[in-house]
């Protein structure tokens, strides 16, 4: 029994790939998730890191890495589709499974069988178990706006030292296309009064993090919301606020209008097709909005038939 185990060892040992996969005996995909998260997540955001967490709970997750088929993983959407989960929110799962198993590959010389993975990913999507999501076309009516604008006004009578200028934040959102974060990041030093333009720092790319500032133009409601706000001494910030707690805000102000489905990014698609109705051009909106192209950009825009002007 010795010796046949011993020949089945030399045989496993010499199979291309043997001596790697027997180094990594065991290692399931829960120990390479850590890893992951430990040496290529140490700057993911909170959402992120949470929807990669999240996958160390499931079944998937106590597979060895050397073993992980695409049984498995089709297993795995499956379970998450029967438990009533979107085929786009296990298009999540999928996704960074697929970059945690690639990281494997080529970081840690894992024997990772991506054939399996991408033969799994191709079935799953033709059987609708994954796609991606839908875009957004959600813009606030004007009675919401004014209802939100209402609530804002009556918090801050109540306590005017310690709240947010949500008011402010809101129609500045609107008149200048910003996210939430960018609008925290702007400074008074990156303002220029003349030229009507503002430098926006760390701009968000789909594959830079960091270092993509860009200057972007100012409306002439986007300027003169800046312009009113106190200039505090050693605060360089026009906006010193946690982007967090103005989504948190945001999130209050919407529950207690009674107001569904309106998140404070619809504000930047209301921006955007405010431009295109205002007349200006693609390339003119794009100096406002910083959109990378019109494939992008398209997807910001969700024009009023009643708003458009006759030639």
């Amino acid at each position: 029994m010795a010796e046949e185990w011993a020949k089945r060892r030399e045989l496993e040992l010499s199979s291309p790939g043997g001596i790697l996969s027997a180094k990594w005996k065991g290692v399931t995909l829960d120990d390479a998730i850590e890893r992951y998260l430990h040496e290529f997540a140490q700057d993911a955001g909170r959402s992120k890191r949470a929807t990669i967490q999240q996958l160390q709970r499931f079944p998937v997750a106590r597979v060895q890495v050397t073993e992980l088929a695409s049984e498995q993983i089709i297993e795995h959407a499956v379970m998450r589709r029967n438990s009533g989960i979107k085929p786009s929110t296990i298009n999540q799962d999928i996704t960074w499974l697929g970059i945690i198993l690639k990281t494997a590959a080529a970081a840690w010389k894992m024997p990772v069988a991506l054939n399996e993975f991408e033969s799994a990913k191709l079935l799953m999507r033709s059987k609708g178990l994954v796609s991606r999501p839908g875009s957004r076309d959600r813009r606030p009516t004007y009675e919401e706006i004014e209802r939100i604008r209402d609530y804002f006004r009556r918090s801050q009578m109540i306590r005017p030292s310690a709240i947010i200028p949500m008011e402010d934040i809101m129609d500045f959102a609107i008149a200048s296309s910003r996210r939430q974060e960018e609008i925290t990041r702007l400074t008074w030093g990156d303002l220029d009064d003349q030229a009507m333009t503002c430098w926006v720092r760390d701009a968000k790319h789909p594959r830079q993090k960091w270092g993509n500032h860009k200057r972007f133009k100012l409306s002439h409601e986007a300027m003169a919301i800046i312009q009113r706000q106190p200039r505090s001494h050693g605060e360089e910030r026009i906006f010193p606020y946690n982007g967090k707690s103005i989504g948190t805000r945001w999130r209050a102000a919407t529950a207690a209008c009674g107001i569904e489905d309106l998140r404070f990014h619809d504000l930047r698609h209301e921006a955007t097709s405010r431009l295109f109705e205002a007349g200006y051009e693609i390339v003119e909106v794009q100096q406002f909005t910083l959109h990378e192209s019109w494939d992008v950009l398209k997807r910001y825009t969700h024009l009023r038939p009643e708003k458009l002007v006759l030639r």
